[in-house]
């Protein structure tokens, strides 16, 4: 097992004999037998250990085990013990959520702190096969079918080569102690109940079923890689970012025989699930009028003149102002403006660039986003405007309408930024000053 344990950490380049490594350690067999391998092979690495108070004595009994473990092989020894109970309710997490959370956040945080190039875990092979059905069960997707990853950020798991008997029959044979984590029988636990249950089943039809399901899951890893670089390469040609945003064509879109593959590929990782990949596919389908939206995990979509736009969830920007005081008042702003007081200047069309009589203006300036119900009167009109109306006239998109930034003057609006410059802020014959606002 050493010749197949080293051979798997070149082969998979998963670190060397020069790397520090932080080992999450529980002190079951399968951290144990890490620990040795890794002790007797010369790599350098500290041991870190969660107690997470679900067990009582017997998981005060596990970190005194660890502790000891730790002084044997002369590493130096982590823990830290998490009320796991109030994190997964105040969080709304199942528990098994809510410890593997709370266990990699401290793992991140003692790995950038002491400097350690990687994070290890003792996950074997029945470990990614669990995982394989535990993700199809939940619906994943092809890339949630792989099992675990050997490399995956910061994390390295280097026995993901052997199955548990090989661990046990390593452990046997050097009588290494170990301790037996009772929560592991419990069948109500999804990842449990498939251990003890669901692959025995399969085990009964294939003898060979642990290979053969490794087999599968590199075959699926293949194909992966795959269906990503066809997919990146179509976002190159349907989709574009800007201004936070993210832009995908739509009717090429509907062109595209896998688009319901692509949408999946590209809208996954921003927080949309399943079920809404589903609504939106049936919104391109059904040509659903622009302005529907699908709220995300941290994202929102809509439709909007041939697009579907994707724009990050800020909720906070709604509410805020930011006051500038005096024209050099401007370090501390969201976006990058000058202002400045200039005695003339050749009449400028641009809208980034306001041109405003001085002496009507007040400070100080306030800049913010729209809100309900706000109004000006846009260059060359005599009358009010609202800007929602001014917005849907300038055919602006609802995420357009959030993102965009105006500034005001007491309870004036003198300019929606890139836009238009409120008419009674304009320059006339009897403009002694001249106020010019430029947004980079």
């Amino acid at each position: 097992m050493v010749q197949q344990f080293l051979s798997n950490i070149q082969n998979c380049g998963l670190f060397s004999k020069g790397d520090r490594l932080l080992l999450g350690f529980s002190g079951g067999v399968d951290s144990v037998v890490l620990a040795h391998l890794l002790h007797s092979q010369g790599y350098h690495f500290a041991i870190a250990h969660c107690n997470f108070m679900l067990r009582g004595a017997e998981a005060d009994a596990d970190e005194a085990f660890c502790r000891h473990m730790a002084e044997s092989l002369g590493v130096v020894f982590y823990h830290i013990r998490f009320d796991t109970m109030h994190y997964a309710e105040e969080n709304g997490l199942s528990i098994q959520m809510a410890a593997r959370e709370l266990r990699y956040n401290w793992f991140s945080e003692l790995q950038q702190h002491y400097g350690y190039r990687y994070v290890a875990t003792a996950h074997h092979a029945d470990d990614s096969i669990e995982t394989f059905f535990v993700n199809l069960i939940r619906g994943s997707g092809i890339n949630g079918l792989q099992g675990i990853k050997a490399l995956q950020g910061f994390v390295v798991r280097p026995l993901l080569f052997a199955f548990k008997a090989d661990v046990m029959a390593y452990a046997r044979l050097h009588n290494l102690p170990y301790r037996e984590d009772s929560s592991n029988i419990e069948v109500k636990y999804k990842r449990n109940f498939i251990r003890r249950h669901i692959v025995p089943e399969f085990k009964k039809l294939n003898p060979a079923f642990g290979r053969t399901m490794m087999q599968n899951m590199e075959y699926l890893s293949e194909s992966e890689k795959i269906v990503s670089e066809f997919c990146a390469s179509k976002f190159q040609q349907l989709c574009e970012k800007s201004d936070g945003l993210l832009w995908i064509q739509m009717e090429r879109l509907k062109a595209e025989p896998h688009r319901k593959t692509l949408i999946y590929h590209w809208l996954h990782p921003y927080g949309f699930n399943s079920s809404q990949l589903d609504t939106l596919l049936k919104m391109l389908e059904a040509g659903t009028l622009p302005g529907k939206m699908i709220h995300g995990n941290g994202h929102t979509l809509t439709l909007d003149r041939g697009y579907i736009v994707v724009k990050k969830q800020n909720p906070q920007d709604d509410d805020i102002s930011y006051i500038i005081q005096t024209p050099e008042d401007i370090h501390h702003l969201p976006i990058e403006l000058t202002i400045e007081l200039i005695a003339e200047a050749d009449l400028i069309h641009a809208p980034h660039v306001a041109l405003l009589d001085a002496e009507v203006v007040s400070f100080p300036l306030i800049l913010r986003h729209w809100q309900k119900g706000d109004k000006f009167k846009p260059l060359g009109m005599n009358g009010f405007k609202k800007l929602s109306d001014f917005f849907t006239q300038e055919k602006m998109n609802r995420f357009e309408k959030e993102q965009a930034w105006l500034l005001a003057s007491e309870n004036d609006i003198i300019w929606i930024i890139g836009h238009r410059i409120d008419d009674r802020f304009k320059l006339t014959q009897n403009t002694k000053s001249i106020l010019k606002i430029t947004y980079i």
